[in-house]
């Protein structure tokens, strides 16, 4: 077995000529902090005990240490006693290796939602009590669905940790544990006349985001990277998406990094070549964000330059023309959802600064459910009612799991049961003129083989 103990206070010293054994001789440190040192375990450190014996003593260390080493399982009690906000703001948060737009989003829940309430927590001190207490108290600022989410993200910290040897296991992985259930989904979809609507009052530049978002089912940052480019067909090629990372705009794979086919209706193929007839394509160079290399610095990603059919009235800018979504959320689709009725008016506080003209600053109460990911919803709706597969749409979708579809768009399918049962009335159902009257039937003679079930 590797490594040995060493005694700090009492080293050997000369032979007694009497007894001729070796005499122990107190060391410069006698008396003076811990006695026992366990040392010479490959990959693990020196670990200094008070006793030699007992549960908690250096033997006991050292055979436990040893063989885990052995092992490649061995993990450093010690290592683990550093903080969860040590940990993850010098370890975890600068060496993860996600896209800025998936960073930028889980800035929030990790900083503000984890660290904020069990920040100060030794990562060996984090187990079953106290991660559901951790969830009791943030379940009182957020939402059922950002707690599943952060619930993950605080899983990943752990596991994490478990992987780099801090802690023995991920506490998450208990069985005794879960995140809220998932609520109902909320999947929203628009009747053909609230998206009329709301298309008319977005005007002629901006109406043809919604038709690619309810005809092809694009999320909002494909629909601002679309190109006429892209189609082929009766397919549009998913291929990017207009990301918004600290205030810059720059080009991306689309969620997920999943490319992918989505359908193009002929009349969607159309309304596009009249819409470019009307307002040319404008070629934009953006930064890309390769997903392979995702904390490259800025001014190192590459560059692509895009044809893209919609863009904004100012084309010299950063963006070149790209659509910022922050911007269009603001000042063409929450106002064209008001003017449409579907939401009301903003609220109009006037600011005055010192030395400046007052200015208007509106608060808009538009749920989350009309935001335009409803056309994408809206989309899912149309093809389902029309008998479509789940499999389909979601590789339409762009979605790794049906399943996930199923649950999220199943109660856009109220036909599915009425069908369902006409099919099978149709079945058993005996088809015409397939029996005789009564009186035309043959008699059949009574015999003894009838009593045999022959």
């Amino acid at each position: 077995m590797p490594g040995y103990i060493e005694d700090r206070w009492f080293k050997k010293g000369p032979v007694d000529p009497e007894t001729q054994k070796a005499t122990r001789v107190k060391t410069a440190r006698h008396g003076q902090g811990k006695r026992w040192r366990v040392t010479n375990i490959p990959g693990v450190r020196d670990r200094s005990f008070d006793n030699l014996k007992g549960r908690h003593g250096a033997e006991a260390w050292l055979k436990a240490s040893s063989t885990d080493s052995s092992r490649g399982t061995f993990y450093d009690p010690r290592d683990g006693a550093i903080t969860l906000r040590e940990y993850v703001e010098q370890y975890w948060w600068p060496n993860l290796r996600k896209a800025p737009g998936t960073r930028q989003s889980m800035k929030p829940r990790v900083f503000n939602h984890i660290l904020a309430h069990a920040g100060h927590l030794p990562l060996n001190r984090i187990g079953h009590d106290e991660i559901r207490a951790w969830l009791t108290r943030v379940e009182q600022d957020i939402d059922v669905n950002t707690v599943r989410t952060t619930w993950r993200h605080f899983s990943s910290i752990m596991q994490a940790a478990h992987k780099a040897k801090r802690i023995p296991e991920n506490p998450f992985r208990d069985e005794d544990l879960s995140p809220p259930s998932a609520p109902p989904s909320k999947a929203k979809a628009w009747p053909q006349e609230t998206v009329a609507a709301v298309r008319g009052e977005l005007g002629d530049r901006y109406g043809i985001l919604l038709d690619l978002g309810v005809g092809a089912g694009l999320r909002q940052g494909e629909c601002f990277g679309f190109s006429p480019d892209d189609i082929d067909g009766d397919e549009i090629a998913v291929v990017r998406q207009v990301v918004r990372i600290g205030g810059k705009l720059a080009f991306a794979p689309p969620k997920g990094n999943k490319t992918r086919t989505a359908p193009c209706p002929s009349e969607l193929a159309r309304a596009v070549k009249e819409y470019a007839n009307v307002f040319p394509t404008v070629e934009v160079t953006l930064p890309w964000v390769d997903p392979d290399r995702p904390n490259l610095e800025w001014e190192k990603r590459p560059r692509r330059t895009v044809r893209l059919l919609v863009t904004t009235l100012r084309t010299g800018g950063a963006g070149g023309g790209a659509i910022n979504r922050a911007t269009f959320d603001d000042k063409q689709w929450k106002p064209a959802l008001a003017r449409a009725g579907v939401i009301p008016p903003p609220e109009v506080e006037y600011v005055q600064a010192q030395g400046k003209k007052p200015w208007a600053r509106k608060s808009w109460a538009m749920p989350r459910e009309d935001g335009f990911h409803v056309t994408r919803h809206t989309f899912a709706s149309i093809v389902l009612a029309e008998g479509e597969t789940i499999t389909q749409l979601a590789a339409w979708l762009g979605h790794s799991d049906p399943a996930f579809t199923l649950r999220t768009y199943v109660h856009f399918m109220p036909k599915s049961g009425r069908r369902a049962l006409a099919a099978l009335g149709a079945w058993m159902a005996p088809p015409p003129s397939s029996v005789s009257p009564e009186s035309d039937c043959p008699q059949i003679a009574p015999s003894d083989n009838l009593d045999q079930g022959i």
